[in-house]
């Protein structure tokens, strides 16, 4: 599946998006490694090399700001929900551990938590795998899942348009409050379908992330087609001739709108802001 894609092409990709979109920082990939080979030579190792134990929604920021690689295993964990959502841990029903997470789903209903908990995605238990997190700057492996954390919602608007001009169809996805460790990463990773989450608590305040920011999850091997998409769209938008009117009535509309109007009899003249010809399509 991700074997056709190279590092080269991903760095490219990444970078052309970052300009494209004046994204703060480069997008991240996150891979399930299954054994030590799989581990670049150059991905730090929290409790290894530094003796500290670190969140994964941590790791991913200092990866993006760091333009760095990390490898955590079991033992450089700080947090919960990966450690089971990952494969570390199993959790089995009537067991202490399952009990602690069934009430911190943030469910008050014993009946809901549980049918909630059923069908949470969760890797194949393997406690001695790593997940691999870094920067699409430098990265030196081919990811499961790329991150793109847009800094605002007109950031995601745009790519959310490139995957609609790809499927012709909407973007479908779930959204949780809590655990964007998990819905960003494994949905995707099973599915190989795009999804949008919002960050989890712990990103804001154990990990630093802006407050407007949000995730756009992609499978490795569309990424290169969403960056293409995104750039001709964002091309052909710059080539209209009038976009933002301001707060006033009777705004410049697009061509399309005058001629919808003509046909329902309703009053159709004034200002073009951008005509049928601009659209590039």
């Amino acid at each position: 599946m991700s074997n056709a894609v190279t590092i080269e092409e991903l760095r490219k990709k990444a970078e052309e998006l970052k300009n494209c979109l004046h994204l703060s920082y480069y997008p991240i990939g996150i891979k399930f490694a299954k054994s030590e080979e799989e581990i670049p030579a150059n991905a730090i190792r929290p409790f290894r090399d530094h003796n500290e134990k670190w969140a994964v929604c941590q790791l991913v920021q200092k990866a993006r700001r760091e333009d760095a690689t990390y490898a955590m295993k079991v033992e450089d964990h700080w947090c919960w929900y990966p450690l089971i959502t990952y494969g570390h841990f199993k959790l089995e029903m009537g067991a202490p551990d399952y009990e602690i997470a069934l009430k911190n789903l943030g469910i008050p209903d014993r009946e809901r938590e549980e049918k909630f908990l059923e069908k949470v995605p969760v890797l194949e238990h393997n406690s001695n795998h790593a997940t691999l997190i870094g920067s699409l700057k430098t990265i030196e492996f081919i990811p499961d899942v790329i991150l793109i954390y847009a800094d605002n919602p007109q950031m995601l608007r745009l790519m959310v348009g490139a995957i609609k001009y790809m499927d012709g169809d909407l973007l479908d996805t779930a959204l949780d409050y809590v655990n964007s460790c998990c819905w960003s990463v494994l949905p995707t990773h099973f599915s190989r379908k795009f999804r949008v989450t919002i960050p989890d608590p712990g990103e804001v305040e154990r990990a630093e992330m802006g407050d407007n920011e949000i995730i756009l999850s992609a499978p490795v091997e569309r990424f290169g087609e969403l960056v293409d998409t995104t750039l001709l769209k964002d091309s052909r938008y710059k080539l209209r001739s009038g976009t933002r009117t301001g707060l006033v009535p009777y705004f410049a509309r697009a061509e399309f709108m005058h001629k919808l109007y003509e046909i329902w009899g309703l009053k159709h003249d004034g200002a073009v802001s951008w005509t049928e010809k601009e659209r590039g399509y």
